[in-house]
């Protein structure tokens, strides 16, 4: 069995089903409120194969040290730099959104901060980069290449949202979140990255982008909603009024 599930083979036949097949069959024949099952199904999948091939409890790879010192100070710079331009973007391209998730709806916004890490980003980051990482070495030998494997996977893995910014976005995000992991080998600050960008993409108004149906319901564009005046200003700047 070690022999089989450590061939050359089968490594691209379970690339191939765990980055196209599961997202194409959660686009296509299994409902999208699988979402979360299937993730941890894969995680658990992860698991058989970690204590097939590898010595899990040493390759996990949390290395919770990381969670300190320069290369947080890095990261979190990197998180605010990139929340304005963020923010920015939602500003001037749909105003309407901004802040709305959590303004509309306060207390399922503060549910979702405090599950989606939980229960989304820990699956997601020890599939695309703990168990990755280790798991892809062989087709990937580089970590220039590893890093863009594992970034653009994850961003096509979000096709499953059937529009263009969720896997345009997770592109972005996949490609920072695999750059801080081949630079530290830690799981937890992936996890830590992960979850304050994704909680911010909900927070600004984008994650509406990043679930299927309504995250909360869809606003029209005027709103008397005292957290939307500052998009309607500047959406009606934009006009001219």
């Amino acid at each position: 069995m070690k022999r089989i599930v450590a061939s050359r083979p089968y490594l691209y036949l379970e690339l191939l089903i765990l980055t196209v097949g599961v997202p194409a069959a959660l686009s296509t024949i299994i409902p999208i409120r699988y979402m979360l099952p299937m993730l941890w199904l894969i995680t658990l999948y992860t698991h058989l194969i970690y204590r097939a091939v590898v010595d899990l409890p040493e390759r996990i790879g949390w290395r919770w040290g990381a969670l300190r010192g320069r290369t947080l100070r890095t990261v979190l710079l990197r998180f605010v730099l990139c929340t304005a331009a963020t923010s920015a973007l939602v500003l001037l391209w749909k105003p309407h959104l901004f802040l709305s998730f959590a303004c509309d709806r306060p207390a399922f916004w503060a549910l979702v901060m405090v599950a989606y890490p939980l229960l989304s980003v820990i699956p997601q980051e020890i599939i695309f980069r703990s168990f990755f990482f280790q798991r892809y070495a062989r087709i990937f030998p580089t970590p220039l290449r590893m890093v863009l494997a594992s970034g653009l996977l994850f961003g096509a893995a979000h096709l499953i949202f059937q529009n263009w910014v969720a896997p345009l976005m997770c592109v972005v995000g996949g490609l920072i979140f695999a750059a801080t992991y081949q630079k530290t080998r830690s799981l937890a600050l992936a996890c830590v990255e992960h979850a304050l960008y994704g909680c911010m993409i909900f927070t600004v108004g984008l994650g509406t982008y990043f679930y299927h149906g309504a995250v909360y319901s869809k606003r029209p564009e005027r709103t008397e909603h005292a957290c939307a005046y500052i998009g309607q200003a500047v959406k009606d700047w934009r006009e001219g009024r």
